[in-house]
């Protein structure tokens, strides 16, 4: 349990830090949403300035930093205010508009990329020192340092644009039509994300997964089990890998992180209608409230699914209880 009180402590303190930064960086880019609004049309200095004060953005930053904490903490959800781009729309509508996209996504990808090196880890474990465990192992390293953006450039020219087997846009088509059409429009348009974002993850998961196992493979329970004769299926996945998805476990929060960064360069580079593509398109315009939004409920669920793969590893780690 004191390992538990001090990850809670640990996470509340981050969590306070975090709300500083969501605050603080967005402001350090140079110029404010009427800055780059008059950039793309010529409107009189006059103009920007009304801008300026309709959004509130020549008030002092000691008062607009007490507006986004009034609105964080005296109100549930938290109430961010207008969109600059999408005025009159709230943050918290533009965000519970896109944020099923975004789940769908990284749901499908996190499963996939899971399934997939848990089952090569699994294989590569009986199978070792093989050609398969070296090309799997070099491939999840490509998978792993290349960058989201470029690899999902890459799947897009390919596969959309060369091949044109698949469609180059969007999360739904123009006219997607009801009932089975328009889940059939949804899924052509979800595969070169979601595969671009299960192969980005795979490497970091199968590198985990397999450098645990290597480990356990080691281990004198495994020596037993194998010199009592048990089949190496067995071993594999009823004595290595089980033990093996703990480190997964307690990167649970990190991983997580990572597939929330990845997924944002994705759905951009795709022009998939999530949170992703929203808080590009918010950056690029200096949308304050979008980018606060967007980062303040990213940090809550990074920071919420940490302690949950901290409590889980207490669970199921006895060492850790003791």
């Amino acid at each position: 349990m004191d390992f538990l009180r001090k990850r809670i402590l640990t996470s509340v303190i981050v969590f306070l830090a975090a709300l500083n930064l969501d605050f603080i960086l967005p402001r350090l880019v140079p110029g404010n949403a009427a800055v780059i609004f008059a950039s793309g049309h010529i409107l009189p200095q006059e103009t920007v300035k009304l801008i300026e004060h309709r959004f509130g953005l020549d008030q002092p930053v000691y008062v607009q930093y007490i507006i986004f904490l009034k609105g964080i903490f005296a109100s549930w959800p938290p109430f961010f205010g207008f969109s600059f781009q999408y005025y009159p729309k709230t943050v918290t509508d533009l965000i519970a508009q896109r944020a099923p996209w975004t789940i769908l996504l990284i749901t499908m990808a996190f499963f996939l990329a899971f399934g997939l090196s848990y089952l090569l880890a699994a294989y590569t474990s009986i199978k070792r020192g093989g050609k398969f465990e070296f090309s799997s192992l070099y491939s999840a390293l490509i998978f792993w340092s290349i960058p989201a953006f470029w690899f999902g450039m890459v799947m897009l020219w390919i596969f959309a644009t060369t091949l044109r087997w698949l469609p180059i846009a969007g999360a739904v088509g123009f006219n997607p039509g009801t009932g089975f059409q328009y889940v059939l429009s949804v899924i052509t348009h979800a595969i070169l994300p979601v595969v671009t974002l299960t192969l980005v993850i795979f490497g970091q998961n199968y590198i985990i997964l397999r450098g645990a196992a290597q480990e356990i493979l080691g281990s004198d329970y495994i020596q037993a089990a194998q010199a009592r004769g048990i089949r190496e299926r067995t071993i594999s996945f009823n004595y290595v890998m089980k033990n093996s998805i703990l480190p997964i476990i307690s990167l649970l929060g990190y991983s997580v992180a990572t597939l929330i960064s990845a997924v944002f360069f994705i759905e951009y580079v795709f022009s998939y209608n999530g949170v992703g593509d929203l808080v590009v398109d918010a950056i690029q315009s200096r949308d304050y409230p979008i980018v606060e939004g967007v980062f303040f409920y990213v940090t809550l669920a990074v920071i919420i699914l940490a302690l949950v793969g901290d409590f889980l590893l207490v669970r199921l780690d006895p060492r850790l209880r003791r």
